[in-house]
């Protein structure tokens, strides 16, 4: 793992890092609490499609893992995303891009950085073994959910805003595998995931120890009250509440 830039603000640590992964260079950010001097649970957040690892939803995510849940975060980018975007695909429809991400080989490549990812992290001192969760929703979701099935490092998961649509069955095959405790969200009037994929989805999901929790509105409307309980969700069971 090497460290990049580090800045600290209103008792957060922010660093960025590179993880080289077989021939990847996996580029994130680690969120820690600041002058931590025991190991931290920790939350692995994936973004969504056509985004990358400094959105600014998921970097006030972090920031409140860390400030009222003493939780570390990390992020990372995922393939043709952040820093990982190649020069001939950024111009490309999101459509088209997405259709990109469809694939065995894609999703057996995001699980090895994930995995790569998470053995740099644990050897960090604010992190060492300890508990481990994941947030991811939509392409979060899509890669994310092969991830927590094939990750048994990982505890609880927040989930959602995803289906199998098209010819990727991979996610329905993988969901069998997931045995942690799961939080699945569902926009009601998602515009880009039809409701019946959304819910053919939870049900093939293989934990007993799982809840839908559904809203009105588009694929990017989640309400943030619901947003704040995935965080009360996963620092629950990560075995802290905060303040």
């Amino acid at each position: 793992m090497n460290w990049g830039e580090s800045q600290t603000s209103q008792g957060v640590t922010e660093r960025d890092f590179t993880v080289t992964c077989k021939d990847r260079s996996v580029p994130g950010v680690l969120w820690t609490p600041e002058d931590c001097e025991a190991p931290t649970p920790l939350v692995l957040i994936g973004h969504g499609g056509n985004g990358h690892k400094r959105e600014d939803h998921l970097q006030a995510l972090a920031r409140r893992f860390v400030r009222h849940n003493k939780i570390s975060a990390a992020t990372i980018d995922g393939p043709i995303h952040g820093d990982r975007m190649p020069a001939e695909v950024e111009n490309e429809s999101v459509p088209k891009r997405m259709r990109r991400l469809i694939g065995d080989a894609i999703a057996d490549s995001m699980i090895e950085d994930w995995k790569a990812t998470l053995d740099a992290l644990q050897k960090v001192p604010e992190i060492g073994i300890g508990r481990v969760g994941y947030w991811g929703l939509s392409m979060g979701t899509i890669f994310g959910l092969p991830f927590v099935a094939a990750e048994p490092r990982i505890e609880v998961a927040v989930l959602g805003l995803m289906g199998a649509y098209g010819d990727n069955d991979r996610l329905l095959r993988d969901a069998a595998d997931v045995k942690c405790p799961v939080l699945f969200l569902q926009q009601w009037g998602d515009e880009l995931i039809p409701r019946d994929l959304s819910n053919q989805l939870f049900e093939a999901i293989g934990t007993d120890d799982k809840r839908l929790h559904a809203n009105t509105g588009t694929h990017a409307a989640v309400p943030r009250d619901e947003l704040l309980h995935t965080q009360t969700f996963l620092a629950t069971h990560l075995g802290t509440t905060g303040d």
